[in-house]
């Protein structure tokens, strides 16, 4: 995969210019057979802007 964008922002990432930052978002975490995975994109600047405590991601951007 060559191209990301930011699930928050929309924006296109591009990886030779910026940190890409991914999720791993999984559904049915209590019931092991229906677990089903996606892995998702964003800016960790996004990340951070959409969590109610920022201040629990330690992660920092490259500057």
């Amino acid at each position: 995969m060559n191209e990301y964008q930011c699930i928050f922002c929309g924006e296109k990432m591009d990886s030779a210019t910026q940190q890409i930052t991914s999720l791993l978002v999984t559904t049915n975490w209590s019931v092991e057979a229906e677990e089903e995975d996606q892995q998702v994109f964003c800016h960790l600047k996004c990340l951070k802007e959409k969590c109610k405590n920022p201040e629990n991601i330690l992660l920092e951007e490259d500057e």
